[in-house]
């Protein structure tokens, strides 16, 4: 998590709190992600398989 918190620019703890749902994520960061994993923002929501 460490690393992936690093490379995308946000703090360790965002990502946990994401990653335990206890956090709301923003548009921005969603695409980074989506764009991170090689995946749509609608498969990280998932709204699609």
């Amino acid at each position: 998590m460490q690393a992936l918190s690093k490379i995308i620019g946000i703090s360790d703890s965002s990502l946990g709190r994401w990653e335990r749902n206890e956090g709301d994520i923003t548009g921005d960061n969603l695409i980074i992600l989506a764009k991170f994993f090689g995946v749509t923002t609608d498969y990280l929501l998932g709204l699609e398989d």
